[in-house]
């Protein structure tokens, strides 16, 4: 069966890779990503193509819709690639209620905190960002992370929002603090760029 329809093993192979790269580096970015995920969609429908012309003459021959297997198999698996790509974005399907950022020149970072109690910790340098997910607890201003430290960034599991005030205007500014709520790293603070909380 697979010497007739060899071209089942490409389209496996590609699809395979596609969706163990697509969840393995689902937290992960780099500046290339976007061209080898096209790369591989753009050698797989080549596959698929040809699975669909070759299928389509044997078809024709046989008249048996065994003859199909290959494309059948090939639709699954681009089918897959959307299923994928959908339940990762779920992930981010809650909207967010506090969004907060810090900008280091060439780095930077930020927190997106929704409505669900999941929190999504960007900490980006370059050409690259990871991403790191949990859950929170907001009580009036203090956010309590499941996370003790992310990436070196974070060092405590305690957050504090405070107003500061800059010229004319009020900001909000996420600290992190320790337990007796003292600010533990005065460089590396967040400015409140959303804040959708009700009181």
């Amino acid at each position: 069966m697979l010497k007739k329809n060899w071209l089942i093993i490409p389209l496996l192979i590609i699809g395979f890779y596609y969706n163990f790269w697509s969840i393995k580096n689902a937290d992960n970015e780099m500046i290339f990503d976007g061209l080898i995920y096209g790369f591989l969609i753009i050698i797989f429908l080549i596959f698929l193509g040809f699975a669909i012309n070759k299928d389509i003459k044997k078809y024709k021959n046989y008249k048996k819709w065994e003859s199909f297997i290959p494309s059948i198999f090939g639709f699954i698996i681009l089918i897959s690639f959307f299923i994928t790509g959908i339940t990762l974005n779920m992930r981010d399907n809650s909207p967010i209620i506090i969004q907060a950022g810090y900008d280091g020149g060439y780095n930077g970072a930020w927190f997106e905190f929704r409505k669900d109690g999941t929190y999504k910790f960007v900490n980006h340098a370059g050409i690259g960002a990871d991403h790191f997910r949990g859950k929170y607890e907001l009580k009036d201003s203090i956010i309590t992370l499941d996370k003790n430290e992310i990436d070196k960034v974070i060092n405590t599991n305690k957050l504090a929002i405070r107003n500061e005030n800059y010229g004319d205007s009020t900001l909000r500014i996420i600290y992190q603090i320790n337990d007796n709520h003292k600010v533990i790293d005065k460089e590396i603070k967040f400015q409140v760029n959303e804040y959708n909380v009700v009181d």
